[in-house]
């Protein structure tokens, strides 16, 4: 009594039990869910927020609203258990110790890069916590099936101490008596049931002589049906049925991984979508930048009487319009983070760093060639408004400026042939000049030509500066207003070709798949397929069970009750005199079986909806893997076409900027207004060209995860190339081959 009082085994070990049931479970289906990484248990590890670090079987008591919690003490006016608190109480609902497994920068902020983001989602996020424990809950519900084919033992004994008086029923009577049973049951993949059972009762009884006896019986059963419920299709098919669930639970997460990846990656909100954020800020304080220098040149124009007042309100407006675009760009990339960090599952206070390497690309003029520009324009401005009260020395300082930003500008052209040099390597020629790519060839020989044309330039600029700074009456001759509007002129057109070079630069990465090979990719290889598919097998063998329920019962049974005398006081005394023994057959007409006629009728109709959901299923995957590659192909041209806009924008730019400073434009209020719309457009169209580029990539992992070629290793590394997963074609597909 106290060993079976006590339990057989403790609460841990049960745990660890069922833990060892399902990882044999999930380790043998592992390999027919490709994409499924069971990478940890089902508990969260210590690194994860989600941790618990209380005793699992014997966790504290968390934290309870103070309200709520004294109806656990007292309910209803009844003083309520004591001992709530047994276990202890825990401080907070949530551990802090996941924060020491965080690595972080020096100014304690999370480098968060894409692949960085998915590792801290694996670790943290709730939902794929969820998930996880869905495809657990799965496969324990498999151990229960396959228990039910175990030998199942039972067992247990009752002592009483019965004490009656001599008018009662069975006389005066003083005894104590203690019955024992230990038995099994065995369920058979034919639809049979074997019970064994040993039942031992002893008396010892304290009136009269004190007598002792013992009585056991030794009870088996079996019975066998042979129409319903008989045979391996209907006795198996809870059993088969729970097994193909956990199947299906480990395809679904495998699926659902992929999805968590592109979802924390490429989709809505995610870690592009930030980078796009990110880089329209920077684009924005570029813009404010140059419409900061534009209301600088402005303010010195219109002191040199230039430009009037009213041109000069019209920047500061557009400056002031600027600084909000901006601070609003910062708002919303914040509110951005703090939902992203959610979704990852770490607070939103936390602070995090964006890792902006991706963003490099779209660094399409260099910091130093603006730089160069800014101050090339400020020298101008300040020129302009001295006038003719720039004396001598002033003149002299201007030289020698203007000669220290020309050496300057030969090392950025160095630089900005390099990079023409790569761009002209990297990109495949064109034979054909009707080809697409041909306006590229063409603008690449263009910017050949005007760098050599920029070369002659600045070297004669700067021999004209070296003979002003080597004579004082030369100087006078040459004049530095002109020399600065023509350094001015050189470094914008650096600016423009610089842009237009780094613009060609970003590439895209392709995918090179047909449309019928996109399309026997996602309907051989996508997970949620396959399990749809399999599931019009389970409703088709659910018509089969239903239908087997229609039929009369008719079972064979066979039995024996093997006991011993009364009055011995052997418990193995077993006498044929004590026993009996029973053969025979039951048969249960089907006179009622209108429940089991509307379940039949139900299967027969969820059989058909299952065929036509697999159908419908079929074509939507069809259907987005032929909407992925014309989106793809569109986001393509749309990237293109972004290059030519923002080259062409960049050009606008200039331009303005060179009308602006031109010596006849006096009194000429549109020169405000195109330079104005000019870095507008310039804004509009880098924005869209880290707009078309994400957009790109995000239907580039699109149409990977349609086509179930978004392939993810345990650790979250990504392998894409489609080409290398592309199968061979196949015979028979359920689309033809010239779906398109």
């Amino acid at each position: 009594m106290v060993v079976c009082g006590g339990g057989c085994a403790t609460p841990a070990m049960y745990r660890k039990s069922a833990d060892c049931d399902v990882g044999r479970i999930l380790s043998q289906k592992a390999s027919l869910a490709p994409g499924y990484a069971p990478e940890r248990a089902v508990a969260p590890p210590v690194a994860s927020r989600n941790y618990d670090p209380g005793p699992p079987d014997c966790p504290p008591m968390p934290p309870d609203d103070p309200a709520a919690h004294r109806y656990m003490h007292c309910a209803g006016g009844v003083s309520g258990f004591r001992h709530w608190h047994a276990d202890g109480d825990a401080p907070s609902i949530e551990s802090d110790i996941w924060l020491d497994f965080v690595s972080t920068n020096d100014d304690g902020e999370i480098e968060l890069s894409s692949d960085r983001a998915f590792e801290l989602g694996l670790v943290h996020s709730r939902s794929f916590q969820s998930e996880l424990e869905n495809v657990y809950l799965t496969a324990l519900a498999l151990t229960l099936e396959r228990f039910e084919f175990d030998v199942q033992w039972f067992g247990g004994t009752a002592t009483e101490y019965r004490n009656g008086g001599r008018l009662t029923a069975d006389g005066k009577r003083d005894e104590v008596a203690s019955n024992a049973f230990l038995g099994f049951t065995r369920s058979f993949a034919a639809g049979g049931e074997l019970l064994v059972n040993f039942a031992n009762t002893f008396v010892w009884e304290f009136t009269g002589g004190k007598n002792t006896f013992a009585v056991s019986n030794l009870t088996i059963d079996l019975i066998q049906p042979l129409l319903r419920g008989a045979f391996r299709d209907i006795r198996l098919e809870n059993l088969t049925q729970a097994e193909r669930n956990v199947l299906y639970a480990i395809r679904d997460f495998a699926r659902y991984r992929k999805q968590f990846y592109f979802d924390i990656v490429s989709g809505d909100q995610g870690y592009l979508d930030l980078l796009l954020k990110l880089q329209a800020i920077r684009n924005l304080e570029e813009n404010l930048e140059a419409l900061q220098q534009n209301l600088l040149a402005h303010e010195a124009l219109a002191e040199a009487g230039i430009v009037t007042p009213l041109q000069v309100d019209q920047v500061f407006q557009s400056y002031q319009a600027g600084r909000l675009a901006l601070i609003r760009a910062r708002n919303a990339l914040d509110n951005s983070l703090d939902a992203y960090k959610i979704r990852l599952g770490i607070p939103p206070e936390y602070p995090i760093a964006l890792d902006d390497v991706p963003l490099n690309r779209f660094e399409l003029t260099s910091p130093a060639v603006r730089q160069l520009e800014s101050e090339i324009n400020e020298l101008l401005d300040a020129v302009r408004s001295a006038g003719p009260e720039l004396d001598a020395s002033g003149r002299q300082s201007g030289y020698q400026r203007l000669a220290e930003h020309l050496a300057e500008m030969h090392s950025e052209l160095d630089l900005v042939a390099g990079e023409l040099q790569r761009w002209e390597q990297g990109e495949p020629r064109q034979t054909d000049p009707t080809e697409t790519g041909s306006r590229s060839s063409r603008d690449r020989r263009l910017m050949r030509d005007r760098m050599e044309e920029l070369r002659r330039e600045t070297i004669r600029l700067q021999t004209k500066i070296d003979r002003a700074l080597t004579g004082g009456e030369i100087a006078d001759l040459l004049s530095l207003e002109p020399l600065l509007r023509l350094a001015s002129n050189l470094v914008s057109d650096l600016y423009v070709i610089q842009t237009q070079v780094r613009t060609y630069l970003v590439e895209l990465k392709t995918v090179e798949v047909s449309q019928i090979d996109a399309v026997r990719l996602a309907l051989d290889r996508r997970l949620d397929v396959m399990n749809r598919q399999a599931m019009v097998v389970d409703s088709w063998r659910k018509v089969r069970v239903a239908k087997d329920a229609l039929q009369a019962d008719l079972d064979v049974f066979v039995g024996a009750d093997i006991g011993t005398v009364g009055d011995s006081t052997n418990p193995i005394d077993f006498s044929a005199k004590a026993s009996s023994y029973r053969v025979g057959v039951s048969l249960d007409g089907p006179l009622n079986r209108r429940f089991e006629r509307n379940q039949y009728r139900a299967e027969l109709i969820n059989y058909q909806r299952t065929r036509r959901d697999l159908i419908g299923l079929q074509d939507v995957v069809v259907q987005a893997v032929r909407r992925d590659l014309r989106t793809l192909d569109a986001e393509k041209l749309n990237f293109e076409i972004s290059r030519h806009s923002l080259v062409a924008a960049a050009r606008q730019v200039e331009q303005a900027r060179v009308q602006l400073l031109a010596p006849d434009q006096s009194g000429d209020s549109s020169t405000t207004q195109d330079a104005l719309n000019a870095l507008s457009s310039l804004l509009s169209a880098k924005n869209s060209l880290i707009a078309s580029w994400v957009a790109y990539e995000t239907a580039r992992m699109q149409l990977l995860l349609d086509i179930e070629s978004l392939d993810l290793d345990q650790y979250g590394q990504i392998g894409d190339d489609v080409r290398a997963n592309t199968p061979p074609a196949r015979e028979a597909l359920p689309r033809p081959d010239n779906a398109g």
